[in-house]
């Protein structure tokens, strides 16, 4: 078996969300993974289309989903939290610029 299709088959994904087999329609947006030390990200931009701002409301709803997991993993508080993924979201938009590659591919079902 090539190295790529082992990793690929032992990667840990996470479980859908409940809400989503009951939705009349879902769609996913975007996939993350940490591969080998860096980020992995499979985004599907078709359901915002031009309208691109609508990426900050996702970015920051699952920064509020993170910070109530660290909350409910004893970590910090939600507020807490929330303050330190800000603060290095803001560092990292404005100093990073991450190496990307990629190009448009279609949709898979499972």
């Amino acid at each position: 078996m090539a190295k790529s299709e082992t990793a690929a088959s032992d990667a840990i994904e996470l479980e859908v969300p409940d809400t989503v087999g009951s939705s009349q329609q879902a769609v996913e947006i975007v996939r993350a993974f940490i591969a080998d030390g860096s980020l992995a990200v499979a985004l599907n931009a078709r359901p915002f289309g031009e309208q691109v701002g609508d990426w900050g409301r996702v970015l920051a709803q699952i920064a509020h989903h993170a910070a109530r997991a660290a909350a409910l993993n004893g970590q910090m508080a939600d507020h807490e939290a929330l303050a330190a993924i800000r603060q290095a979201f803001d560092r990292a938009l404005s100093t990073s610029q991450p190496t990307m590659s990629g190009d448009v591919r279609g949709r898979v079902r499972h």
